[in-house]
């Protein structure tokens, strides 16, 4: 199986947020998008759904990544609401 590069841009504020789900194997914050998202489209493809099904897969992947960032943007609000009450 090949591999591709993909390639986005990220608020500061979402990249922050992206940065505090770093675990040490990850090397860089490419490296912690890449295994959040191998993490989100695992539980959404699978050979046989994707096989079997007519499902828009780019429809799924959008609305998994959006309810993704959705969360990591609450957990900034958070972290920023923990660090204006130091």
């Amino acid at each position: 199986m090949r591999s591709n590069v993909i390639s986005f841009r990220f608020t500061d504020a979402e990249l922050e947020a992206l940065q505090s789900f770093q675990i040490s194997e990850d090397k860089s914050s490419s490296q912690t998008a890449a295994r959040l998202l191998r993490g989100v489209l695992a539980g959404i493809i699978e050979k046989s759904t994707v096989q079997s099904t007519p499902v828009d897969i780019k429809s799924l992947v959008k609305q998994e990544i959006e309810s993704s960032l959705g969360e990591l943007r609450s957990h900034l609000e958070e972290l920023r609401g923990k660090l204006k009450a130091r």
